[in-house]
């Protein structure tokens, strides 16, 4: 198995019928699912995703139950076990030396330290993973697994 962090840009993207990109995301989605890769996250991962669905249900994009099947299928997802402290002071240090936000910084940041390969959407936060040394996916570029 392969150890991965996915970031939310990459979960949207399998929840919502709207987006481009979608068929990388939903090959992923597969991949964790049949326990073909291993997704590491930072800490707050879980709210962060669960936020972006509330915000999605309440504007009428996704109905409730698709929410819930969303956050459901993140079962098997592992959260990096992190003194909080120590954690927030790396992004803060990685966002100020990529420009990232923290929240981002925090993906990359545990794909450093696990040595798992980032997967993402977002064109910056690739862009800063390569900067700094870490394996990258984009969407397009999303492996068999």
């Amino acid at each position: 198995m392969i150890d991965v962090v996915v970031d939310a840009s990459v979960i949207l993207r399998w929840a919502f019928d709207d987006v481009r990109d979608r068929a990388g995301a939903v090959a992923t989605e597969r991949a964790l699912r049949e326990a073909r890769i291993i997704a590491i996250e930072p800490p707050l991962f879980l709210l962060e995703i669960a936020s972006a669905l509330l915000k999605a249900a309440r504007d009428g994009r996704i109905d409730e139950s698709r929410a819930a099947e969303v956050l459901g299928a993140l079962e098997r997802v592992e959260l990096e076990p992190i003194a909080p402290h120590a954690f927030a002071l790396a992004c803060l240090r990685l966002a100020l030396e990529t420009g990232l936000r923290v929240a981002d910084a925090s993906y990359l940041e545990v794909a450093r330290r696990r040595g798992a390969v980032l997967v993402t959407a977002d064109e910056q936060l690739a862009g800063a993973a390569l900067r700094v040394g870490v394996s990258v996916v984009t969407l397009a570029e999303v492996p068999p697994w």
